[in-house]
């Protein structure tokens, strides 16, 4: 069970219709504020073909997005053995997959790996999630935007209320939202962005929960 319930505004995010969410955070006094992500409402009348991986899927095989369409054969991610340790090298594993899992969806439309490893307490990365879902099935495609989680702190500290917080470097490449082979939407990128990643672990596994600004940076 995740021992807070941290929801709200987030660090970073891909630009679809509007802004969506890298993950749930909260202000400084820690209460909850409201996501600003939107649902997409473009029209599907140029839909793109689908961005199913195939069964077999291999980096070999993987063509990445661009105009002409979404990316294709898009390798399924594995969560290595080590992102199922409690120590800060698998925190860093986790954070990984995590990333990888969400950038999955952003080339496929498929959120389910990243819901899987993801606390159901961060209402804005469910919003988030469901944006991908909703941009995919209306015929538009991400371009770009991935992003990484790399923990700064040199020891993994668990706090008095259960949960790890670790001060985390985030950045996101520049993105693009296409429709029809024309760019509907750009996402700037961001780099080196000092944050807070809260994360549990519960029954040998990690919980993403949220990615927060630090109280009183700017």
């Amino acid at each position: 069970m995740v021992r807070c319930n941290p929801v709200g505004t987030a660090v970073g995010g891909l630009v679809l219709s509007a802004l969506l969410l890298t993950g749930c955070g909260t202000d400084d006094d820690g209460a909850a504020a409201s996501p600003s992500g939107a649902p997409p409402s473009a029209s599907a009348a140029s839909a793109a073909p689908t961005a199913a991986p195939g069964p077999d899927a291999t980096p070999a095989d993987y063509v990445p997005a661009s105009l002409d369409g979404p990316a294709q054969n898009v390798p399924k991610p594995v969560m290595p053995d080590l992102a199922r340790e409690e120590s800060r090298a698998g925190a860093q594993a986790f954070l990984d997959y995590w990333s990888d899992a969400k950038w999955y969806a952003y080339e496929t439309g498929d959120a389910s790996l990243v819901r899987d490893v993801t606390s159901r307490h961060c209402e804005a990365c469910e919003e988030e999630f469901e944006d991908i879902e909703d941009i995919y099935a209306e015929g538009l495609w991400t371009v770009g935007g991935r992003d990484s989680i790399t923990i700064q702190d040199a020891n993994l500290v668990e706090a008095a209320d259960g949960v790890y917080k670790p001060v985390v470097e985030y950045s996101r490449e520049v993105g693009k939202l296409v429709m029809g082979g024309k760019v509907v939407k750009n996402a700037a990128g961001e780099s080196g962005d000092p944050s807070l990643v809260y994360l549990d672990f519960v029954e040998e596994e990690w919980v993403y929960i949220t990615l927060a600004p630090i109280p009183g940076s700017s």
